[in-house]
């Protein structure tokens, strides 16, 4: 290609791109994904600054609980207070005024537990932990053990794991990474992929494509929108992305060092190329109709794929990443696109699964983007009844 054939491409391509950022659709489309996420940030936050509390108080045989309450709290996730009580009946009017949670009395193994209406589940793990505890050790006194000489034994207990890979501690944080890159990529390439096809269909049903060939060639016209709605998906990728990164990082979910860099750059690399390819597809599917009515007609086929595909893909990688159904998944390219980098974020796909699938996945665009161009300059033009892929796939016309 000559700078002078690209020139239109590029022109095009800047039309696209000015006219759908400058858009309404767009901008408010873009603040509302960020005012909900800054919404999540918030709710993450208060969760997380929030403090599971109760307050109970004991009395009579029951102070023995004080010591195995506070002790078992911790291990429910619960800031427990224990209060001494010496007026029971002023304690149940504290647990009826909601300034106690609950009011313990009575025998410790076997205790009365006075609430306001139920107790919270993990106050009551705590108290069946620790009548549990009371009781167990009142039995091993009995038979004259000592409970704590016992509880050093079982401490000592347990078995010694080798493991042939050291453990992953930030494989959670790997999985997220990866599968928002996966949602991200589908979301981009589902969204704008089918704005190129309406655009085709646009142009072809007001006859403006008319116009605009008789100014450049049909491949021109093609790979310009393709480049310029790209950008746009690009463009909003990376906002939204980078708008995700910052949450996660303030809620405290995400590392540095988690392999971000190496995700962003795949991700970034799989779209464009991903884009190429299925905007390539839906811009020729979208040349065969002349009236919006019928563009998801020609469009489903395509679109049921990618969700198919995207929906088997998704639950492979949380389930086994390693395995053989999504290593061959990632290797085909209508799907290389949407999982060869989450698994790179996931860290198990190996350097020579990448450069495969990147070889398969470059070479199959080249073949989409040679055939889409043959269906797009043969469909254009024609306006009425929809173009049969017979006749789009005959001999291109300009």
């Amino acid at each position: 290609m000559t700078p002078a054939a690209l020139r239109p491409v590029a022109l095009i391509a800047r039309r696209e791109f000015a006219a759908k950022v400058k858009g309404r659709a767009f901008v408010v489309g873009t603040l509302v994904v960020l005012v909900l996420l800054g919404v999540y940030a918030a709710v993450i936050a208060t969760i997380a600054s929030g403090e599971d509390t109760a307050r109970v108080a004991v009395s009579g045989p029951a102070t023995a609980l004080t010591g195995p309450l506070e002790r078992a709290a911790p291990t429910e996730g619960l800031t427990l207070t224990v209060v001494a009580a010496p007026d029971p009946a002023a304690a149940e009017a504290a647990v009826r005024a909601g300034d106690l949670d609950a009011l313990i009395t009575g025998d410790p193994v076997r205790p009365r537990v006075f609430v306001q209406s139920e107790p919270d589940a993990d106050l009551e793990r705590v108290i069946v932990d620790a009548t549990s505890v009371v009781a167990r050790d009142a039995y091993l006194q009995g038979r004259g053990v000592d409970p704590a000489a016992l509880d050093a034994v079982v401490a000592e207990a347990g078995p010694a794991v080798v493991s042939a890979e050291p453990p992953d501690p930030q494989a959670g944080q790997r999985l997220g990474l990866g599968l928002a890159g996966a949602f991200l990529l589908f979301f981009s390439i589902q969204t704008y992929g089918a704005m190129v096809a309406q655009g085709v269909v646009e142009e072809k049903s007001s006859r403006v494509v008319e116009i605009v060939l008789s100014s450049v060639r049909p491949w021109q016209l093609l790979l310009g929108k393709v480049l310029g709605l790209g950008a746009v998906g690009l463009l909003q990728l990376v906002v939204l992305g980078g708008a995700g990164l910052a949450v996660a990082g303030a809620a405290g979910v995400l590392a540095a060092d988690a392999g971000l860099i190496s995700t962003l750059v795949s991700v970034v690399v799989w779209y464009l190329l991903g884009f190429a390819l299925y905007a390539t597809v839906f811009a020729a599917a979208g040349s065969l109709v002349s009236r919006q009515e019928d563009t998801q007609s020609v469009l489903s086929p395509v679109t049921i794929t990618v969700l198919l595909g995207f929906v088997v893909g998704f639950n492979l990688l949380t389930s086994d990443p390693r395995g053989t159904p999504i290593t061959v998944l990632s290797l085909l390219p209508p799907f290389s696109p949407l999982f060869m980098p989450a698994r790179v974020a996931l860290g198990v796909a190996p350097v020579g699964q990448v450069v495969l699938a990147f070889a398969l996945t470059l070479a199959f665009t080249a073949a989409v983007l040679w055939l889409g161009g043959r269906i797009y300059a043969n469909s254009v033009l024609r306006t009425g009844a929809r173009v049969s892929l017979r006749e789009a796939l005959g001999r291109a016309r300009a």
